[in-house]
């Protein structure tokens, strides 16, 4: 159920990623959460967000790097390997934006 000021996502937003890469990654989110005992966010919108922005830096930099952080140079970020999904507050706080 979408909750009174949450955006849609926009097929604008979905076209940002690759399908595959889209597929990909909402099968991990999914299956990490069930197996982690993790938490996505309760706004279906939100978690589709996110998976969009993990699914386009697959497709970037090749590796599922957090969206929701601002990175200068993304693909020192991905060789740090921190935030990586699942990143080390998903894996401390068992909840994702």
């Amino acid at each position: 159920m979408t909750q009174p000021g949450v955006e849609q996502p926009s097929d604008e937003d979905r076209a940002q990623a690759s399908p595959g890469s889209m597929a990909k990654m909402w099968k991990y989110v999914e299956a990490f959460a069930n197996k982690s005992g993790s938490y996505l966010h309760p706004q279906r919108e939100i978690t589709e967000f996110l998976v969009i922005g993990l699914a386009k830096h697959i497709d970037e930099v090749g590796r599922p790097l957090c969206p929701c952080n601002f990175y200068e140079d993304r693909q020192k970020e991905v060789e740090a390997k921190t935030w990586i999904c699942a990143c080390e507050e998903m894996q401390k706080y068992k909840y994702c934006h």
